[in-house]
């Protein structure tokens, strides 16, 4: 449509298409003529029934609320930039985000796991509590208001709209606004609400996200509010390690509720080895798995003298090594390694040998283009044209990774990078570890043992001991299904100078045959530190 016929908003806000529509209003995405940039804008209605003077009163109140809501700065939240008036109603300017909502990226490739989802709660819990900070109450947190970004983070919308819904004015029509199934008990039964109701739904979201369906959704309005009302919800299945935390939120007494810092914690706990910055979703943009963390468990037998350091969720960290370790004793066990290496275990970068390890009983392609792997004598490649080289500040390791892949540091903890592709969603996490175990296999094999238990269709295709650069490596390959099916490398090693690595490298099923050149080409030029 011609610029010229669209409908303009205070003399500032051309409107383009309908972005969507609810019980409040219409949203439009808008282009704000003054600072050039796009807008999303609610066009604010009320139901027909209300009547005029009351109308009026409504309409003050979202104008005054949406500029409260204008002041809570908060990187979680849907920016509030403006609230103007036209046609004798609101309208509310907001941040504009390309990104699909929490419930259309679950109807689009299924349930999160329930890490990831732990990861979207507890953005959505900082978001609230900064609201809650600011005497903000939002009342209608749910699936539909929460945009899940490509970078993996998550946003909170409509506030400044939200609390509304339960006004009196408009609850006397009859009509039932909002989403039911995401109402507090006390919201329902039409109490004045304050912050506990924003927990219970952010339960009520979080149970949505890993099971793919709403808690007490029965169809329609009323039977859905009794049910939130009288009725306990039914257990999730899907929700593992999160079930307990899902379950204490959805309490019908809001003094039985955790409060914030309970559920942050709770939270933290399963989310520790979660982190993200690609795509949200179930996909392998949501994230690596629990299984990425360098050396995160003890050995099964691994001696009690030696401390270990316990991680948030009751996963732990091995034994750390013994610095004092006995250089001939490591130098014979280096020699053994190697003739294993030469006669038993093909090399991790064969350059024609069948059985690499890293093929999957693939065709071999090394030498061919990108795909060629490290060098004869090992020692790492340069960067491919057109890609970026990482290097790490402190230790001096680095590793090369395609133009239009982006970096995020601190993925775990401060000794971890991932590089992702927001265009597939595959990624390569890097984490290290300068106290890594004893025993690589070991290490993988317990990773391997929680792993499986808590992702379905997990199926190994190799546990293997190899080598990578001249170092002892194990290197453990596998698929499983998180709404999609998924293909995964985990690479462990330990360099000469005592710095534990881990390469976990993860992309959709589908692409993983072609991804094998770019896996060659990180092992290539990933440089130890020195």
């Amino acid at each position: 449509m011609p610029s010229k016929t669209k409908r303009v908003i205070a003399g500032r806000y051309e409107l383009d298409d309908q972005l969507g529509r609810g019980a409040m209003g219409t949203v439009w995405r808008a282009k704000d003529r003054v600072l050039k940039r796009s807008v999303a804008i609610k066009e604010v209605e009320f139901p027909p029934a209300i009547p005029e003077e009351e109308r009026e009163i409504l309409e003050a109140r979202v104008m005054r609320e949406a500029r409260a809501a204008a002041r809570l700065a908060h990187p979680g939240a849907v920016t509030v930039f403006d609230v103007v008036e036209e046609d004798s109603r609101p309208w509310i300017v907001m941040e504009y985000i390309d990104a699909p909502t929490l419930d259309a990226l679950v109807a689009r490739d299924g349930p999160l796991s329930p890490e990831r989802a732990a990861l979207v709660g507890l953005e959505l819990l900082a978001v609230l509590e900064a609201a809650h900070d600011e005497g903000i109450v939002h009342r209608d947190v749910k699936p539909g208001n929460v945009m899940c970004l490509p970078d993996g983070r998550a946003k909170l919308s409509d506030f400044g709209i939200a609390s509304l819904q339960d006004d009196p004015k408009i609850t006397s029509t009859g009509l039932v606004l909002g989403s039911p199934s995401f109402m507090a008990p006390e919201q329902a039964q039409s109490d004045r609400p304050g912050p506990s109701v924003d927990l219970w739904a952010l339960g009520a979201t979080l149970y949505y996200a890993v099971e793919g369906r709403a808690p007490f959704d029965k169809g329609q309005a009323i039977p859905t509010l009794t049910a939130v009302v009288d009725e306990d919800p039914p257990r999730p299945g899907k929700a593992g390690p999160l079930r307990d935390v899902i379950m204490s939120l959805l309490e019908k007494d809001p003094a039985a509720r955790p409060d914030p810092g309970e559920t942050r914690a709770a939270l933290e706990a399963i989310a520790n080895d979660e982190k993200f910055s690609t795509r949200a979703g179930t996909t392998p943009q949501n994230r690596p798995q629990g299984a990425t963390k360098a050396y995160t468990r003890a050995a099964p037998a691994a001696p009690p003298a030696v401390a270990t350091d316990e991680q948030p969720g009751g996963v732990r960290r091995p034994p750390p090594s013994d610095p004092s370790w006995n250089r001939w004793a490591l130098a014979l066990v280096a020699v053994v390694a190697l003739l294993l290496a030469l006669f038993l275990i093909p090399p991790l970068f064969d350059s024609g040998d069948e059985g690499n390890p890293t093929r999957s009983g693939q065709e071999d392609r090394s030498g061919e283009g990108a795909g060629a792997g490290a060098p004869d004598d090992g020692e790492p490649a340069e960067a491919p044209e057109g890609w970026t080289t990482y290097t790490e500040p402190e230790t001096g390791w680095s590793i090369a990774y395609p133009a239009g892949w982006s970096a995020t540091e601190g993925s775990i903890d401060d000794d971890s990078i991932d590089l992702s592709d927001p265009a597939t969603g595959s990624y390569l996490r890097i984490d290290w570890n300068d106290e890594p175990g004893d025993d690589v296999m070991e290490s993988l094999s317990a990773q391997e043992q929680d792993f499986a238990a808590e992702h379905s269709g997990y199926e190994q295709v190799q546990l293997t001991e190899t080598e990578f650069q001249g170092f002892e490596a194990g290197l453990w390959e596998y698929t499983y299904f998180d709404g999609v099916d998924l293909h995964a490398y985990n690479l462990q090693f330990v360099t000469d100078n005592g710095y534990g690595f881990a390469l976990n490298f993860q992309t959709h099923e589908d692409e993983w045959e072609e991804s094998q050149d770019l896996w060659e080409q990180f092992q290539a030029t990933f440089t130890p530190p020195q």
